[in-house]
């Protein structure tokens, strides 16, 4: 989408959001998707052009604890990134580590 000044907004949103996975590899994650399986917390593992990876902790179907995602940045609705100062909940116990 171009605005008026012939800016494609779509390309730096995908920019901005790319390098901002790209920062943060090993991180944890909390992405809501429009369509199934809606959510996921985990960590990202890898950023590939407009794909990130995602090591699924907790998912709310929990068959797919634990799978690697690969998302499409345009699918994801809302995402947080987890850091020094603002911790995302532990759901449940695993001893499974990223």
């Amino acid at each position: 989408m171009l605005n008026r000044k012939n800016i494609d907004i779509n390309a730096i949103r995908q920019s901005v959001v790319s390098q901002d996975f790209s920062n943060n590899i090993d991180q944890r994650v909390i992405v809501m998707l429009g369509q199934y399986p809606f959510l996921i917390i985990g960590w990202i593992k890898e950023v590939v052009g407009d794909i990130v990876l995602i090591k699924a902790e907790f998912t709310h179907i929990s068959e797919l604890d634990g799978f690697i995602f690969r998302i499409h940045l345009d699918d994801i609705e809302v995402y947080f990134i987890e850091n020094e100062h603002h911790k995302i909940p532990k759901l449940h116990i695993s001893g499974e580590e990223h």
